[in-house]
């Protein structure tokens, strides 16, 4: 079931580059939690439910003219994907670019997405579930 999982999480991105919140939605149980409390830039919060996680990604989004999702690495174990992703945007408005990368830790149970967790380094997403680098 892993490497459907990582599927499902490279599909979540796919979906958020090309602005497709809902699609992005639909892979997310109805009860999903993003936590973007480790962040160390705007959005920082925890998010439950399919609405207040789709208005963090349109305030997201709306935020940028170009927003990219790339997936440089994935690492499965289970029910968890360990995701290296490099976010690419222009501000709306300003045209000031930004390049953020970082570990997103996805938690899955039937193909449906329970929760995502934004770490600021790999090894403290690695020690979440249990894992060494």
């Amino acid at each position: 079931m892993s490497q459907e999982n990582v599927e499902v999480v490279r599909g979540i991105y796919r979906a958020l580059s090309r602005g497709d919140i809902d699609a992005a939605l639909d892979a997310g149980a109805s009860d999903m939690v993003h936590d973007w409390s480790r962040s160390i830039g705007p959005y920082q919060g925890i998010y439950r439910g399919r609405e207040e996680v789709r208005g963090f990604w349109q305030t997201f989004q709306e935020a940028a003219d170009e927003l990219s999702f790339d997936v440089e690495q994935t690492i499965d174990d289970g029910p968890h994907v360990l995701a290296i992703v490099r976010v690419s945007m222009r501000g709306r408005g300003s045209g000031a670019q930004a390049i953020a990368r970082g570990p997103h830790l996805w938690t899955l149970r039937e193909g449906k997405v329970l929760s995502f967790t934004l770490f600021q380094n790999k090894n403290e997403a690695l020690e979440a579930v249990g894992l060494r680098e």
